[in-house]
């Protein structure tokens, strides 16, 4: 067992006009792991058992993206929209550099955010994905 409680209740913070919802635990060190989710997804779909023994090292956030869960807005129809969103979400938390954790279409999205955003992705650990399928618009 852990000497913390994985939080049930999440905090928000508004950019660019989105109010993002999160749950940030485990330790206070290190560079934070952000956990993006497969399709249709929310926060709640995370495993305790998974993100329990990251949480004993590293930061741990969670987070629903725009227009899913607890998050409003208007859920983006492009990987490119949604890795954008997730940089958004990250830099109003403050953070210059993170880690990622992209599981399905999740780790579509842990791709693009890396190409966009090179200096802010440090890690990649993908699971369950596939790079980005189809061709934008």
């Amino acid at each position: 067992m852990t000497n913390f409680k994985i939080p049930t209740e999440s905090e928000f913070i508004e950019a660019d006009g989105t109010r993002y919802a999160y749950r940030k635990f485990g330790t206070q060190d290190g560079i934070p792991v952000v956990f993006l989710v497969h399709f249709r997804g929310t926060m709640e779909n995370w495993d305790p058992n998974m993100i329990e023994p990251i949480a004993k090292t590293r930061p741990v956030i969670l987070f629903d993206n725009k227009g899913v869960g607890e998050t409003d807005g208007l859920t983006p129809t492009t990987i490119a929209d949604m890795a954008k969103d997730t940089a958004t979400f990250i830099k109003a938390l403050g953070l210059e550099q993170v880690d990622i954790l992209g599981f399905s279409i999740g780790g579509m999205v842990a791709q693009e955010l890396a190409l966009q955003e090179g200096d802010l992705v440090r890690k990649i650990i993908m699971a369950g994905t596939s790079p980005e399928s189809g061709i934008n618009p």
